[in-house]
């Protein structure tokens, strides 16, 4: 007999509510040929003042006469740092404004990696900025090519290092399945990716959106998105990397917001691909501990709060179980945080 007792391999983290300012296109220097941030966010185009002002408005409201939890701000959906300056300059300092109020916890910016540079960054820094999420989308040479990304690897290499060298987080988003990928470009790039230690992670596979370039290559026969199948094994295999290098990956997919699902033409679209892979990668954990067992298992002890996550959704993973000899009569759910595992 033997036993093994571990927590969920998931790095710990303090979940704090975003507040999302969406600002569609805007700084960007060109448009890729996946992007429709319109029909993503739900946003449309709007003047820097109007969102400025809708931010300066918003905060409080949303605070009045109420016992609300702090929020983090997120500038997201254009290239923050090619905007006017003295915008960046407003967003955040007005940001620093809510910290010192207490409505705020951080700041942070989605931006390219080849609009970033140390000095604006420190600067950015001083103002209020905490972290910076770098849309990377791929390390690879020939995919960013593909995509009109007009960057190379080694941009987005020396960008990952100015962000830390600032001394703000740094968060890296990738973007599996696009034009140009190859298979084993992805497993690389989640590589690469630990190799530059972010503090967080984000995965939204690629999909067709009406109104963009890709749709174009994909009508033509040009381009042929990944599968959900293929989505679920190559996202679960990098979650689990991930997780086992303590990187927290903050999303997984796209956040569609009213109206996103029926612009999409083609690509990996199910209404739980995050819990899909989540408990795939549990699945492939759970799965590489079983050799540590001097026998065949007997019992599994799972803590209640991952009941769903277990079976994965709508319980499909129970035969994948099965073939490694859990099934349900063996596993016993309980109030406790580790898992157990009995032979």
């Amino acid at each position: 007999m033997s036993s093994l007792i571990f927590k969920h391999p998931e790095p710990s983290r303090l979940k704090t509510r975003i507040w999302p300012i969406f600002m569609p296109f805007m700084g960007c220097p060109s448009r890729c040929v996946y992007c429709s941030q319109e029909k993503q966010t739900g946003s449309t185009a709007k003047a820097l003042n109007q969102i400025y002002q809708n931010f300066k408005d918003d905060i409080p409201a949303f605070f009045a006469n109420s016992s609300r939890q702090p929020l983090e701000v997120a500038f997201f959906g254009g290239t923050f740092t090619a905007l006017p300056v003295e915008w960046q300059v407003r967003f955040v300092s007005l940001a620093q404004q809510f910290k010192d109020e207490g409505f705020v916890t951080k700041v942070r910016c989605s931006t390219r990696p080849d609009c970033v540079n140390y000095d604006h960054l420190n600067m950015l820094k001083d103002s209020g900025l905490d972290m910076v999420e770098l849309g990377i989308q791929s390390f690879s040479k020939r995919t960013l090519k593909r995509s009109a990304r007009n960057y190379s690897p080694e941009t987005a290499y020396a960008a990952c290092e100015i962000v830390k060298r600032a001394g703000l987080s740094l968060g890296i988003q990738l973007l599996p399945g696009l034009p140009g990928s190859a298979r084993g470009d992805f497993p690389r790039d989640v590589s690469k990716t630990i190799e530059l230690k972010p503090d967080a992670v984000r995965i939204y596979p690629c999909l067709t959106v009406k109104g963009t370039a890709l749709e174009k290559l994909f009508n033509a026969g040009k381009y042929q998105p990944w599968s959900l199948p293929r989505t679920e094994e190559e996202l679960s295999f990098a979650l689990l990397r991930f997780w086992n290098h303590k990187i927290q990956v903050i999303r997984l997919g796209v956040a569609s917001e009213e109206g996103f699902d029926e612009n999409i033409v083609a690509g990996p679209v199910h209404p739980a691909l995050g819990q899909l892979i989540r408990s795939k990668a549990l699945y492939l954990f759970i799965r590489s501990r079983l050799p540590l067992l001097d026998s065949k298992i007997t019992r599994v002890v799972i803590p209640s709060k991952y009941s769903g996550e277990f079976w994965g959704h709508k319980g499909y993973l129970k035969s994948l179980y099965s073939r490694i000899n859990i099934t349900p009569e063996i596993v016993r759910f309980s109030k406790g945080r580790q898992f157990e595992l009995h032979s």
